[in-house]
């Protein structure tokens, strides 16, 4: 089961977003709209959620500054950050928080079961041009990383990283073990000097490979 908190300030789009959830046979659901820090930790404690919905702006703070605290505690949920209209500025500081989500929903059209699916399952999700913004980013800091080779095997490997699979799933699918798979994502990950498995799957993206 995957527990969902939504730590949203507006009641109606928290609504929203519950009762899209709600239909889902594998996701259980919870609000709260804090009023203190110690409301999120709280609600935290008492619910244990894998997966947190975050207001961009919350508590009068920036939701990067809040998401990062949440995504050191315990439990280590992963966040998905929440906002009405693309910032650029955002980007770079969620991702060196840990933030795994990144959904522009001002209108209301987005679908939640398959970006809290796949940022539960480790993987990431972001809105288009975020994810335009991240790779940006990640060519400026080294322009030729693009052109470090991989195996076949990693490429198998990152191509269904990239698309949200867990690593038990990216194991099934090509028949190898779990820790195997480990393996490969962690020496990726220290070959490309990259922190999460949402910044993996932005340079598979910058590969072509999805």
């Amino acid at each position: 089961m995957i527990r969902v908190l939504l730590i949203l300030s507006c009641p109606r789009r928290s609504r929203r977003i519950a009762r899209q959830l709600a239909g889902e046979a594998d996701i259980e659901v919870r609000q709260r709209a804090p009023e203190t820090w110690s409301d999120i930790v709280a609600a935290l404690e008492e619910f244990t959620p894998s997966v947190v919905v975050l207001d961009r702006a919350v508590l009068n703070a920036e939701g990067v500054t809040v998401a990062g605290d949440i995504a050191r505690c315990a439990r280590r949920p992963a966040v998905v950050l929440l906002a009405d209209a693309y910032r650029p500025r955002d980007i770079v500081p969620a991702a060196k928080a840990g933030v795994r989500g990144y959904v522009v929903d001002g209108s209301g059209g987005c679908a939640w079961a398959p970006v809290v699916r796949a940022v539960a399952a480790g993987g990431g999700w972001l809105a288009p041009a975020a994810a335009g913004e991240l790779l940006d980013a990640f060519r400026a800091r080294n322009p030729d990383r693009q052109r470090i080779p991989l195996t076949d095997r990693e490429l198998s490997v990152l191509r269904l990283v990239a698309q949200g699979c867990s690593n038990l799933e990216v194991a099934t699918r090509l028949g190898l073990s779990q820790s195997t798979i480990k393996t490969h994502v962690s020496r990726m990950l220290s070959r490309l000097d990259l922190r999460s498995r949402t910044q993996l799957a932005a340079f598979a993206r910058d590969l072509g490979v999805v």
